[in-house]
């Protein structure tokens, strides 16, 4: 129905484009013709022509890594701001831009405006189980908001733990039963697929290396597999790895509930699996999660972090992300950034 500039085949429609309220308007430095504005709904930041929208307008907020049809842009005149159709995050005279506004009279568009994802390389594919030889326990992990599209997640005052958001590649993993043969085995996923065992698959092989030995019985372990080969970051590794991040277990009433992470890393110590290092914090603003998501990565010299991962010290399945504004801009960085999952 409509062009696009790159490839979006293997991309969903953005869930993240929304209508929001104009919270405020302040004039952008070093402009006379640009104004920042911020929103009541979400926590992004946008730097807008001056007088264009005013505290109270009802706008669309198009977040970074959307991908619009060329008609769209070409409508706005917004083409030759893009990479191919794809916003980034930029700066103009200095003032942080964090997506697109515009009228909301272009809400029909929303449907074909895409979220952005690179192509995963050929060692991340594989052959996949059936359903059938899953058990229904072994599920994937909670699709983890970012709290600049969902600012009201956490309480001022409560208390979070974070750690790093290592850029690489889902993995969950676990030693469960068979639901037709009663026999424990290891399955092994990313996201919506179970795949088969196989040698030539980075999730495989990175499970039979680093946890097959030392995972517990029916407990399902969530983690990042980083490293060469997996995304543009590499951590100073020279092959891929992996560290724990999350793990659930079945409750009495037979469901599955996230582990507290205290548990999650005393499990982890006991049999010897590497995790991600936890810290813990009071919750005060957005403002105080930008900045941890920002900065040098704790795992390696080389290169700045991609951003943060937070969860309600009470309540672990109460979780956000917060991308860095230095990784969005690929500052710094020779290598193209690539968003593989």
């Amino acid at each position: 129905m409509y062009t696009y500039e790159r490839d979006i085949a293997h991309c969903q429609p953005s869930p993240y484009v929304k209508k929001v309220t104009v919270k405020e308007q302040v004039d952008a430095a070093n402009s006379d013709n640009l104004s920042l504005l911020s929103f009541k709904e979400i926590g992004w930041f946008c730097v807008d022509r001056k007088g264009d929208h005013k505290p109270g307008d009802k706008v669309l907020i198009i977040p970074p890594d959307s991908v619009l049809p060329f008609e769209l842009s070409e409508e706005l005149g917004v083409t030759k701001y893009l990479s191919k159709g794809r916003i980034r995050i930029t700066r103009f005279r200095g003032n942080r831009s964090e997506g697109l506004v515009i009228p909301d009279q272009y809400e029909k568009w929303v449907p074909y405006i895409y979220k952005w994802e690179d192509l995963p390389s050929i060692h991340m594919q594989g052959e996949t189980l059936s359903s059938k030889e899953v058990p229904m326990i072994f599920e994937k992990f909670y699709k983890i908001p970012n709290i600049l599209n969902e600012p009201h997640i956490f309480q001022v005052g409560e208390v979070l733990l974070y750690s790093e958001k290592l850029h690489g590649t889902n993995l969950r993993t676990a030693k469960l039963q068979h639901p037709e043969t009663n026999e424990y085995q290891t399955y092994v996923g990313s996201h919506e697929i179970v795949l088969k065992e196989s040698d030539k698959n980075i999730y495989w092989t990175t499970v039979k290396e680093a946890l097959e030995k030392s995972i517990p019985k029916d407990i399902i372990f969530y983690g990042e597999i980083f490293g060469p080969g997996i995304q543009h970051l590499h951590y100073g590794r020279k092959k891929p790895d992996v560290m724990i991040f999350a793990a659930a277990g079945r409750t009495e009433s037979r469901s599955l509930d996230y582990i507290r992470h205290e548990e999650v890393v005393r499990i982890c110590e006991q049999y010897n699996l590497p995790h991600v290092k936890f810290h813990e914090l009071v919750f005060e603003s957005l403002e105080q999660i930008r900045q941890l998501a920002d900065g040098n990565s704790e795992y390696t010299e080389d290169h700045f972090r991609e951003g943060i991962v937070l969860v309600s010290k009470e309540h672990p399945d109460r979780m956000a992300k917060c991308i860095g504004f230095e990784y969005l801009q690929n500052k710094g960085q020779k290598k193209k950034r690539t968003e593989r999952h």
